[in-house]
């Protein structure tokens, strides 16, 4: 278990420790702490008091122990952290991990190059709507199964309690990117071993941390606990005190804020898929989307973000550099501002031509995120922009 944090002062609000180095007591205390960094705090690199108790913050949201958070610098750290501990020769398990195909463009590509640069097998599930497919891929053994539900684009979703059964029954853990749906979507009480986020998006809100974590189970926990602690000192992966700091200051906000993102996104979801210039809308907490049934099963509401197509490459470009009431900009789960972008040539811009249409990242695709403020300006200029496509 991480150490608590202690404020001498008992500061209702998380106190901001920036120190970077932390004095002992004496020579034998300062062996305890580098032998087991739980003990105490001794170097930034190791631990930092405002990181705690973002970590046990954390936990409490999964209802999981405290010491089950692993806070990093990025949710793409995060990942790698994920990757390098359970690749690792001392927990034994296959040099092989399973992915969905189906997810942020930035975990896409740092998993290419794992396939391609590290002796390690990185395996794409051909088709991820077929429980075949994730069987066939998962039975020669896994270190990890990975999957992003809902997807970043697409907002696809898929069966976590089933995909954990089959992932289990070959001993092999499974592991969700809850980025889009914190608190609306429990995977670990789905049957999923371990949870990552991108903390910079939904759980910040306000586009001020830029942060990653990682939440495993108890069984997760009980194989991987402490070659993970040891990966996550080892390559820096901490997350900066700041950035823990300002999630933590909007914590208390986070489920009524979720809510209210999905409450906003459905709204625009309704009135676009109504809309003559709009092919597609992709959000699944409308009743015309094929994962509707599954969506209400597993999440209590959609989340504020949703994605949608257009006639043509031209249409998408000039809709994202028209629209004023939405920036131009490659993030999602800001709370003050509704941001819009064209996902194939950003954020899955790493992917080829092939890949891009295998996910369905079509050229005429645009992706939305919306803020927690009222929707009637952006739904408004959204039809007076579209008219004009």
């Amino acid at each position: 278990m991480k150490n608590t944090p202690v404020d001498p002062f008992r500061s209702i609000v998380p106190p901001l420790y920036l120190g970077i180095s932390y004095e002992f007591n004496s020579v034998e205390e300062g062996a305890q702490i580098f032998e087991n960094p739980a003990l105490g705090y001794a170097y930034g690199r190791m631990g930092n008091p405002t990181v705690t108790a973002f970590e046990k913050w954390l936990a409490k949201v999964e209802g999981v122990k405290e010491g089950s958070v692993w806070a990093t610098s990025s949710g793409l750290s995060a990942l790698s952290l994920l990757f390098w501990g359970l690749t690792a020769k001392s927990l034994g398990r296959p040099k092989r991990v399973v992915i969905s195909p189906y997810i942020y463009g930035g975990s896409f590509h740092q998993l290419q190059l794992w396939r391609n640069d590290h002796d390690c097998e990185v395996v794409f599930v051909d088709n991820p709507f077929s429980l075949f497919s994730w069987e066939k891929a998962i039975k020669p053994g896994a270190a990890f199964v990975f999957l992003e539900t809902p997807t970043n684009p697409t907002l696809d979703i898929f069966d976590i309690k089933t995909i954990a059964k089959i992932a289990h029954t070959y001993n092999t853990f499974l592991v969700v990117d809850n980025t889009v749906t914190p608190v609306l979507q429990k995977p670990l009480e789905l049957g999923a071993d371990a949870i990552l986020y991108s903390v910079t998006k939904a759980l910040n809100r306000q586009s001020t941390g830029l942060g990653g974590a990682l939440i495993g189970s108890p069984r997760f926990l009980q194989e991987t606990e402490k070659t993970l602690n040891d990966y996550h000192i080892s390559t820096g992966a901490i997350m900066h005190p700041l950035s823990a700091y300002f999630t933590l200051l909007n914590r208390t906000t986070l489920q009524r804020d979720m809510e209210l993102f999905s409450a906003n996104a459905l709204q625009v979801a309704q009135v676009l898929e109504g809309h003559t210039k709009v092919k597609k809308v992709h959000y699944p907490f409308l009743p015309s989307s094929a994962n509707y049934a599954l969506a209400r099963r597993q999440m209590t509401s959609g989340g504020g973000l949703l994605s949608f197509e257009l006639e043509s490459f031209e249409g998408a470009r000039r809709l994202v550099k028209s629209l004023q009431s939405a920036r131009l900009a490659p993030h999602l789960g800001d709370e003050n501002e509704n941001l819009i972008i064209h996902p194939a040539s950003t954020t899955h811009s790493k992917l080829s031509p092939e890949e891009l249409s295998k996910v369905r990242i079509s050229p005429e695709l645009v992706r939305l995120s919306v803020s927690l403020g009222e929707m009637d300006e952006l739904i408004s200029e959204l039809d007076e922009v579209l008219k004009t496509l």
